[in-house]
């Protein structure tokens, strides 16, 4: 679903000593690619719907046992579409990531160098929830081209049990960092995201999945909120999904998702060894 452009910046903090430069020359190279197994998933068609991960075992991704599918995209017989893909990190710890979701929204260049050719840039909400992580409860506009054109993403992070996982997924150390959140833009929501972190040796592995038109929600003024169920009703069904979610999505969310994690795993170990005790 393509969004619209949000017109305005929020001012960024100063960069750190040589940053500006250390970033430059990470957006002037090319994108990391992801290993072969995950593109020939993504390039070879939709998989077996029946094989999708419904929404409500999405505590099942905490859980490092395989599953059916690991890479790909489908398109559901009613609309919906749900993209996966898995990242092998083994040069990074989970303090890396959670210092990544901290430092890169605040300068334009940092969000860039995550993925130079379709990621522009960010603007993070006041008024952010004060939570256990300092982006659970945070709201950010991310300006990005996840392949249907140049747009913000309004992006509203959640804790994991505000997401549908209970209790508490951290306690056996098998998940070291979760990131999810529900995405659309100014005017609805529309997907369900989630990446989650897992020990994996030394490293890291990550599992990602979107559930897209999973939930379309209207996002009403202050007077008219109480139509929001309603109107969810009405907009989370086959025909609007059929009209509004463009085809190609599946695979264009799935690819550039894959680059930009793959870059993450080449990147931020020289990032948090210049900048994060700066």
């Amino acid at each position: 679903m393509t969004a619209r452009v949000f017109k305005g910046k929020a001012e960024e903090v100063p960069p750190q000593p040589g940053e500006e430069e250390y970033l430059a020359g990470i957006i002037a190279a090319p994108v990391a690619q992801p290993c072969d197994e995950v593109l020939e998933a993504i390039g070879s068609g939709p998989f077996d719907p029946d094989q999708a991960l419904p929404r409500d075992q999405v505590s099942r991704l905490c859980d490092p046992e395989p599953l059916a599918v690991e890479s790909g995209w489908t398109r559901l017989p009613d609309g919906r579409i749900q993209v996966a893909f898995r990242t092998l990190l083994p040069d990074l710890t989970a303090e890396m990531v959670e210092w990544w979701f901290g430092w890169h929204p605040l300068r334009d260049d940092r969000y860039r160098a995550w993925h130079p050719s379709e990621h522009f840039g960010n603007r993070v909400l006041p008024g952010a929830t004060r939570q256990a992580k300092s982006y659970w409860g945070a709201v950010i506009f991310f300006d990005e081209d996840v392949g249907d054109g140049r747009s913000q993403l309004r992006t509203a992070f959640t804790s994991p049990q505000g997401f549908g996982i209970p209790g508490d997924p951290f306690a056996d150390g098998a998940v070291k960092v979760i990131l999810s959140a529900r995405v659309g833009d100014r005017w609805m929501t529309h997907t369900d995201m989630i990446h989650v972190f897992l020990a994996d040796g030394g490293g890291l592995s990550l599992r990602s999945r979107f559930w897209i038109a999973e939930h379309v929600r209207p996002r009403m003024p202050g007077p008219l909120v109480g139509l929001e169920d309603a109107a969810e009703n009405l907009a989370s069904r086959k025909l609007v999904r059929d009209i509004a979610v463009p085809d190609g999505i599946g695979e264009s969310v799935a690819r550039h998702g894959a680059e930009e994690h793959a870059q993450l795993g080449k990147i931020l170990p020289g990032l948090y060894e210049h900048f994060a005790g700066a």
